[in-house]
């Protein structure tokens, strides 16, 4: 009895302590495997990021390979997006597609895509940030990589020194306020003081012959109410386009003066009223060349001036664009374009008038010429000053019709001294009562075509550069957004819009991960429960 006692205690005893260890095994295996699962888990989520990273890289740079191809066939300009509405939403949701495709990729002969391991959810794609082509850092790192591929011309070199000396204006000035008194009739002698009162003076026999064969004021005055454009250009054949702005520049559309007010012009009027309008724009172009440093710190300005003289058209050079007088809008930035092309006209005009007014009132003869038709239009004032006025507001005509036959060459295409001697003047003094355009068009053709540049001589492109360089960056880059805008809109697209035109990105991606282990001892949560996670990718079309 005692003897069966003992053996079912040693047999108890025998199996509390096998069962011991294999609870203790058990507990011990659980354990490795939970870790294994718990590495494991967190080796595939932080993984995930990787592959999902490397996937909205390539989603990225497949998205913005959809640029727009007009712009950049046209203008050689990257973006995305700028018409039919397509701007930062659409390219969201065509990364989250192409995101998506690309994690869901599998390899040819594979059972399964290397995305099935991470079996993610709700992936989703947010535009963080977007850089717009109108952003003048994108804009102006674009132009630059544009002109690198295209051998940038060193356009200081040219323009330097292609316009020196500085007329006095307020003399000028000053001569013109005379001749409009004596044109207004503010001297004449009245009829009942005519027998008593001083005589009127004719000095013509005295001094020699009038050769300027009439009235040279009245002549001028009647000359200038056809307008200037009438008389270097066919105006029949200007463009009368009107650009519409982008939103970022300062268009205007300015009314023609009205017909009354000219009709009680005069030539001293007339004069006066050129110089003004293009006056501060020559000191301007003065200034950039006495002050270099002011064209080494303008390296921007340079490269837009580069750029669009690459691309847009002119009056000399057509680049088929849907604006026939681009950088003259650059230029002036009116709405309409034959009144860019006036504005550049008469800055030239007032240019080439102060220098060759320089050169006029130099001559001897031709101050003795003048003084005598002077004398004989306003003698009879018995004062000397308003003679003197005249005959400056003569020798000025004649320099305005010596200017009317440089801007007719230039606008041919033909290039004109800088500065002039007598020898190179084309306009007779006894031309002066029979200036026409056509007079003009007939002197011209003594200029150069095309062909070398004299070291001394200027060509209509380059005072565009001139003016050009009298801008802000701001003024220029906002109308060259203007030109690429409207011509695109009227080649191609009516809803191009260059404010919409994408070219850097950060993306946002959201994105959840679910656990395949969470029900395992040790690690806590549940099978299904999800992380869910975010990561940032940028991409941006290269330049340089």
């Amino acid at each position: 009895m005692c003897r069966e006692l003992g053996k079912n205690i040693e047999n108890d005893s025998y199996i509390m302590y096998s069962g011991s260890i294999t609870v203790f095994l058990t507990i011990l295996f659980l354990l490795f495997f939970s870790l294994i699962g718990a590495a494991f888990e967190n080796v595939r989520v932080l993984s995930s990021a990787g592959y999902l990273r490397t996937a909205a890289h390539s989603a990225a740079m497949t998205v913005f390979g959809d640029y727009n191809r007009e712009l950049y066939a046209d203008y050689g300009l990257f973006a995305y997006g700028g018409f039919d509405g397509k701007g930062v939403n659409e390219l969201a949701e065509e990364f989250t597609d192409i995101l998506i495709e690309n994690a869901r990729y599998k390899p040819e002969g594979a059972s399964k895509s290397y995305g099935n391991l991470y079996r993610f959810q709700s992936v989703e794609g947010v535009v963080s940030e977007a850089g717009l082509l109108t952003d003048c850092d994108i804009f102006i790192k674009q132009i630059g990589a544009y002109l690198k591929s295209t051998a940038v011309k060193d356009l200081t070199e040219e323009i330097r020194n292609k316009v020196s000396g500085k007329s006095d204006n307020e003399h000028i000035q000053t001569n013109l306020a005379l001749t409009k008194e004596y044109e207004e009739g503010r001297f004449d002698i009245p009829k009942e003081q005519g027998a008593a009162g001083e005589q009127p003076v004719n000095r013509g026999d005295a001094l020699g012959q009038d050769t300027a064969g009439g009235n040279p004021l009245k002549v001028f005055t009647d000359m200038m109410r056809d307008g200037i454009l009438d008389l270097v250009c066919n105006a029949g054949s200007l463009s009368n386009g009107v650009i519409e702005p982008s939103g970022s520049s300062d268009v205007r559309l300015e009314r023609d003066e009205a017909k009354s007010k000219k009709d009680k012009a005069g030539a001293a009027d007339y004069l006066g009223a050129l110089m003004e309008e293009g006056g501060a724009e020559a000191d301007v172009s003065v200034a950039a060349n006495e002050d270099k440093s002011l064209l080494a710190k303008g390296a921007d300005k340079i490269k837009y001036i580069c750029y669009a003289n690459k691309q847009f058209s002119n009056y000399t050079e057509d680049k088929k664009r849907t604006t026939k007088y681009g950088l003259e809008y650059l230029v002036a930035g009116k709405g309409r374009e034959k009144d860019n092309l006036s504005n550049v006209v008469n800055k030239i005009l007032c240019i080439r008038l102060l220098l060759n007014f320089g050169c006029i009132v130099s001559d001897k003869i031709l101050q003795e010429k003048s003084f005598i038709t002077a004398t004989i239009l306003a003698g009879f004032t018995g004062m000397p000053p308003v003679i003197r006025a005249v005959q400056y507001t003569i020798l000025l005509i004649l320099a305005f019709q010596e200017a009317c036959v440089d801007v007719t060459a230039l606008l041919e295409g033909r290039h004109v001294p800088v500065v002039k001697t007598s020898k190179d003047l084309k306009m007779k003094y006894e031309e002066i009562c029979l200036a026409s355009r056509n007079l003009f068009a007939s002197k011209a053709r003594a200029y150069v075509k095309g062909g070398g540049l004299a070291a001394a001589d200027i060509s209509y492109q380059q005072y565009l550069w001139l003016f050009l360089l009298g801008q802000s960056e701001e003024k220029i880059r906002n109308r060259i957004y203007d030109l690429i805008q409207y011509d695109l809109r009227e080649k191609y697209n009516q809803s191009f819009s260059i404010n919409s035109c994408i070219c850097q990105s950060r993306y946002k991606v959201c994105y959840q991960i679910p656990f395949l282990f969470g029900n395992l001892p040790f690690v806590g949560g549940n099978s299904g429960d999800t992380d869910v996670r975010e990561l940032e990718v940028y991409y941006e079309y290269k330049s340089g």
